[in-house]
């Protein structure tokens, strides 16, 4: 499986500290899981460090998540009424209900019907072809990411930092086809195990095939940074030595 050979490579160069994750909308179940329920944001710490998650309407367990991944409906009647409350009142994120529902309005609609099982997972070990590939980093690590996206196209990324983590993190690249940066809501991003230094980037699979190949040719991977001679006459030499401190 092709994409679990791109794992290795991948943490090497970037000096990645755990798994990049794999996420796979399917209609299969995995061969081997954990049990248990389990918010997206824990699955994407335990699928970094070497679990496998199987995220369904019955084993997602932060009800917010189970829609905005396309697992399940929208909370109506008073359990909607409650949430908002929990929002504006409770997580303080928004000041009114008018504010949250102008954020869900502007952003990306879920992936509603698409499967029943999300599987998380190291790449390494990823049973399916991925959908989106996470990658939990610091800025350096995901401005080279970025960069070696960007190599061979020159197109900028479109990114999408509003709403949810799971949305800017797994809906969002789903139904877009664009990769993404998040810096994850702020109530996600206090959840043990995350770092205050952590990024999110989200990659969709068929855009990591470029990330893979132009990491021999972009300094971004493993390529050398040189200053070709007419840059040296036209900078000179003390800009160049500041150049390549």
């Amino acid at each position: 499986m092709e994409w679990q050979k791109y794992s290795d490579e991948i943490i090497e160069v970037l000096n990645l500290k755990g798994n990049p994750v794999a996420i796979t909308y399917s209609m299969s179940v995995p061969q081997t899981s954990i049990k248990g329920k389990y918010r997206v944001c824990d699955a994407f710490l335990l699928a970094r460090d070497g679990k496998t998650i199987d995220l369904t309407a019955k084993s997602s367990s932060c009800q917010g998540g189970t829609w905005h991944l396309g697992l399940g409906e929208r909370t109506k009647g008073e359990e909607e009424k409650a949430l908002k409350e929990f929002l504006v009142n409770g997580e303080k994120l928004f000041c009114s209900i008018t504010t949250f529902y102008r954020s869900q309005y502007l952003t990306t609609k879920p992936p509603s019907g698409l499967a029943e099982h999300i599987i998380l997972s190291p790449l390494k070990k990823a049973e399916f072809r991925p959908d989106v590939i996470l990658f939990i980093c610091n800025a350096e690590q995901a401005c080279r990411l970025i960069t070696l996206d960007t190599f061979d196209t020159g197109i900028p990324p479109k990114i999408e930092m509003c709403g949810s983590t799971c949305h800017q993190v797994v809906a969002y690249p789903v139904v877009t086809g664009e990769i993404n940066v998040s810096l994850m809501d702020y109530t996600s991003r206090r959840i043990r195990g995350y770092q205050s230094e952590d990024l999110l980037v989200s990659i969709p699979y068929h855009r990591f095939y470029g990330v893979m190949r132009s990491i021999k040719y972009c300094t971004a991977g493993k390529a050398k940074f040189e200053v070709p001679e007419s840059f040296r006459r036209l900078i000179g030499e003390e800009a160049i030595k500041d150049l390549m401190k």
